[in-house]
């Protein structure tokens, strides 16, 4: 007979092809994962991206209406003193009532609204230039770096960087010198469309990060609960294929065992249906080898059939005469 469903081991060839399945399902959930896990980074990132690009453009509009207006003027306070780089007349004036103004030029204005940014948003800017007229106004490492391939040509520069420990996105574009530039910066042997320095913006990636985090948490756990599904549909469905095949399996041999108990039982048919050698005395009956046996023992051994024992009528009344009566 076949071996019961309940020990039926699991098919070999549904083991390899539910093993090389879940190896295929597994790569494919993992390159999702990562591809989107990496769309989810750098849509953040770009989005940063995009907020240095707005500051930047904001600094340059700005700027550019002040230039235009020939700087304008701002009352003296702890904030805002007179700028000692800028050498044109009338730096300094009074109102008719004695209060003293001092004329804030477009690098002064940038240098303020950075600082008011810094302290609302955390979004650093700095205007800088290899050949500043502010010694504060120095390029650092990066923005050395960032205003040489300006001048060489690039036209924008995004990159992540450390500063003071928290992850920035650091933004620079050039800044072109326009013809209100010229007042301040012709001295200096820049002419209209030159490159003088650039604006650095420094978005900090801390906030964007934090929400990043959320995003990606929310894809990974998408990802496991669909990989663990398809893993236990594929696993059900294996164990529900192994189990049907070891159906037929046993099916397959309990036919093939009925089938071979048929064709023995036939094959002892035909032995018994053929020539027996018997004794003509004793009736026994010899067998292949050469070996005689009852003749009871021997249609047992080759047949179905059984015996049991009994006397005939006329051995009775040959051994049991007395017993037996004489009209029977």
């Amino acid at each position: 007979m076949g071996e019961p469903l309940s020990q039926a081991t699991p098919n070999p060839k549904i083991s390899l092809y539910l093993l090389v399945i879940v190896i295929c399902w597994s790569l494919l959930v993992g390159a999702s994962l990562w591809w989107n896990l990496h769309s989810v980074k750098q849509s953040a990132l770009n989005g940063a991206i995009i907020q240095a690009r707005i500051a930047f453009e904001k600094d340059v509009i700005y700027r550019r209406w002040n230039a235009q207006q020939g700087g304008v003027y701002a009352p003296v306070n702890p904030a805002t003193q007179p700028n000692p780089y800028l050498e044109v007349p009338e730096r300094d004036i009074q109102t008719p009532s004695g209060k003293p103004l001092t004329k804030v030029n477009p690098a002064y204005m940038t240098r303020q609204v950075h600082e008011l940014g810094a302290l609302a948003s955390g979004v650093l800017g700095h205007i800088t230039s290899l050949k500043p007229l502010r010694p504060q106004n120095q390029p650092d490492a990066w923005e050395r770096g960032i205003l040489e391939r300006l001048e060489a040509g690039t036209t924008e520069v995004s990159e992540v960087k450390e500063i003071g420990g928290k992850q920035y996105m650091r933004f620079m574009r050039p800044l072109v010198t326009e013809t209100a530039c010229l007042p301040c910066h012709a001295s200096q042997g820049y002419k209209i469309g030159d490159i003088r320095g650039g604006i650095s913006v420094s978005v900090p990636l801390e906030p964007i990060l934090a929400s990043l985090y959320k995003d990606q948490l929310a894809l990974i756990s998408t990802h496991a609960f669909l990989w663990l599904a398809a893993l236990f549909g594929l696993i059900m469905g294996a164990l529900h294929l192994s189990r049907r095949m070891a159906e037929r399996d046993q099916a397959l041999d309990e036919r093939r065992h009925a089938l071979q108990e048929a064709l023995n039982a036939k094959e002892k048919i035909k032995r018994l249906q053929g020539l027996l050698p018997t004794c003509s005395n004793c009736k026994k009956i010899r067998d292949d080898q050469g070996n005689w046996h009852r003749m009871e023992y021997y249609i047992q051994a080759h047949s179905e059939a059984g015996f049991t024992h009994g006397i005939c009528p006329d051995c009775a009344r040959k051994l049991y005469p007395d017993l037996m009566d004489p009209t029977e």
